[in-house]
């Protein structure tokens, strides 16, 4: 039977510090380069640059730190919630005796850096009202001294001076030179800005820079520069890169210009703008002043006698020409009207000459009368020896009855009535 042998004897006791330091070399050594995606969480940037934060999933968290060496190449901002891939080695922390990520490069996940940096500046200053369209200032129209912040050796230059002197030769310029990209750019065009400012008696600043990648403007998305160009008590345009460039810059100074050149034509827009202010307020003026003139020559018009008469001896030529119209008008109606009941008048005329008992008597027929005056119509009303009036169409005739008879009329004829 095998016996166990007892080994405590043989073991090397370590001190705290020696353990930590062993399990510290194999950590470095097994996690010398890794790669962690998490969430960002109880981020802090402590006053010496480091950065010390968490990364968190639903199951875990690791502490990281970022020292200052290594979060200066990083552009955007520590936040609490930004899904990151932090790139770095594990390590042991000896004071605490916990393991932590040493994080050389973090890369957020779903946006790339430059965009991420651009768009939380943007939310920074914003949130403090420096992007509010309230605290735009006007350009002056006719600046006579423009100073301009820009590289002594950029195209930019010599476009903005070429488009002064085409534009309006009488603006006097001051360069106030400053790099535009690479390392301390940003604090240049800070200052370069500052020194105009000191100088005075300038009616506007232009900061220019011409196109390139989001790595060669990046120095106009910057903190410094943004705060420089929006405190600046002179007003500012910008004009960065190209048209289709949109800087931090570009959003807090008064006016973004789409180039460099553009810019300078929008300051020396102000003597052509006159003009053509000018030209439209003169035609407006000579319009307005005709219409005045033709309403005054009408009103005097109105007031000549001569005129005047003239005026009412044409209404009187109309009206008297509409009273002739409607004469003639009713001339033709009574006349029609008259021949009308003339038609008519000898056409009952006629009926009652053909209906009326002469006629009736020229034929032959007569009236007999009683003395009574009725007329007899019937034999039945009269008896023998009764005397009679007989009317005829010429005269009368006094007749005595002699004899009553019966009906004369065959049967089947009209009876009377």
């Amino acid at each position: 039977m095998h016996q166990a042998r007892d080994t405590s004897t043989l073991q090397t006791v370590l001190t705290v510090s020696e353990l930590t330091a062993q399990i510290r070399e194999v950590l470095e050594e097994v996690f010398e380069r890794v790669a962690v995606v998490g969430e960002i969480s109880n981020a802090k940037v402590y006053p010496s640059g480091h950065w010390y934060f968490s990364l968190k999933d639903k199951d875990a968290t690791i502490p990281c730190v970022c020292f200052k060496n290594a979060n200066q190449g990083i552009k955007f901002a520590l936040e609490d919630g930004l899904m990151v891939v932090a790139r770095g080695k594990l390590s042991v922390y000896p004071p605490r005796g916990a393991y932590q990520l040493i994080v050389t490069a973090l890369e957020p996940v779903g946006v790339g850096d430059w965009q991420l940096a651009f768009e939380q500046l943007r939310r920074k200053l914003e949130g403090e009202g420096l992007l509010a369209p309230s605290r735009k200032r006007a350009i002056p129209l006719l600046p006579r001294r423009i100073g301009v912040v820009t590289s002594l050796a950029g195209a930019a230059l010599r476009d903005i001076l070429s488009a002064l002197r085409r534009r309006n030769r009488n603006v006097q310029v001051v360069i106030s030179p400053a790099k535009v990209q690479g390392e301390g750019s940003p604090e240049e065009i800070a200052q370069a800005i500052k020194n105009l400012e000191e100088l005075g008696g300038l009616d506007v600043v232009l900061v220019a820079r011409g196109g390139g990648s989001i790595e060669d403007l990046w120095s106009f998305n910057t903190e410094i520069v943004a705060r420089a160009v929006a405190s600046c008590r002179i007003p500012t345009i910008s004009g960065v890169g190209h048209e289709t460039d949109v800087t931090i810059c570009d959003l807090v100074a008064d006016l973004r210009a789409p180039t460099p050149t553009a810019a300078a034509e929008l300051v020396a827009r102000g003597r052509a703008d006159l003009l053509e202010q000018w030209t439209n307020l003169n035609r407006r003026l000579t319009g307005r002043i005709d219409l005045l003139l033709a309403e005054a020559r009408r009103t005097l018009e109105r007031l000549d006698p001569a005129v005047a008469l003239m005026r009412y001896r044409e209404r009187l030529r109309h009206y008297r020409s509409k009273v002739e119209h409607y004469q003639e008008q009713l001339y033709r109606i009574v006349t029609t009207f008259v021949g009308r009941c003339e038609h008519r008048w000898r056409q009952g005329h006629s009926q009652l000459l053909a209906l009326g008992p002469l006629n009736v008597l020229r034929r032959g027929f007569s009236v007999l009368r009683k003395s009574d005056g009725s007329v007899v119509r019937n034999a039945s009303e009269v008896a023998a020896g009764d005397e009679l009036e007989a009317l005829l169409y010429r005269g009368r005739l006094r007749v005595r009855v002699e004899q009553v008879a019966g009906d004369w009329y065959q049967p089947g004829e009209e009876e009377d009535a």
